[in-house]
């Protein structure tokens, strides 16, 4: 049975891979609203937990003192956290942790033991204003659907 502090350091070794068009999102299968999922950024990485409707507000205290940025008003409604890129060892530790308090004391899920993911990376796409060659769309990143993340030591939920 995976502990707390296991799972904080897989996730610490995962996030290490999130890059660009990266996209994981790891939820409590008996309960999908209990998760914490990022996003990939060439400049960050995106964290975000789940919001109000399910961290009380009695827990939402300890979600401010790990670091979390409250909810908005705006859509998503979420907790969240932005480590900009590139990053040390102890900063994606840190988010790690902020996660572990996210899903064990805000969520308050007893263990890592009922966690899955979800991992891909979206296909690669011109920005905004920006031309392609026929041939660089050709040989474009056309992204993968789903993505192994062994550090996690929890499973993948497969669609």
């Amino acid at each position: 049975m995976p502990e707390w502090s296991d799972f904080s350091g897989g996730l610490t070794r995962t996030l290490r891979d999130v890059g660009d068009r990266v996209f994981v999102v790891i939820y409590w299968q008996a309960n999908p609203h209990k998760y914490v999922q990022f996003a990939g950024g060439k400049q960050e990485l995106h964290a975000q937990a789940a919001g109000p409707d399910v961290v009380s507000q009695e827990d939402s205290g300890g979600m401010t003192a790990a670091g979390w940025e409250p909810p908005s008003e705006f859509d998503p409604p979420n907790w969240s956290f932005s480590l900009p890129l590139p990053a040390v060892a102890a900063e994606y530790s840190a988010l790690a942790e902020r996660c572990v308090v996210a899903l064990r004391d805000a969520c308050r899920l007893p263990g890592p033991d009922g966690l899955v993911y979800k991992a891909w990376r979206n296909g690669e796409w011109p920005l905004a204003g920006e031309t392609w060659s026929p041939e660089r769309i050709a040989a474009r990143d056309r992204g993968e659907s789903s993505l192994d993340l062994p550090w996690l030591g929890i499973p993948p939920v497969r669609e």
